[in-house]
């Protein structure tokens, strides 16, 4: 008589325990992209030989030195770069 809703809890059973697994990858990802970002970070700043003090005031240069008024966030997301629009002038 409660095959059918036996059958329901198992799956949905299932269901939870597969959405766990899924919750704790996307969390590892997380944490891998974060630390890759972290080192990708520190290998730039290691391969231009500035500490992060000097990293810190460059930061603040670039804030109000930027070209156009642009945020260093709108040059950085910015899709026509100037090698872009180079190339569509050839």
């Amino acid at each position: 008589m409660f095959e059918r809703l036996d059958r329901y809890k198992a799956e949905l059973a299932r269901a939870r325990q597969r959405k766990a697994e899924c919750d704790a990858r996307v969390r590892a990802l997380e944490k891998k992209c974060q630390e890759e970002e972290k080192t990708a970070v520190h290998e730039m700043m290691k391969a231009a030989d500035i500490t992060p003090e000097g990293l810190q005031k460059l930061i603040a240069y670039t804030q109000g030195n930027l070209p156009g008024d642009k945020s260093v966030g709108d040059i950085v997301n910015d899709k026509n770069t100037e090698e872009d629009i180079e190339d569509e002038e050839v």
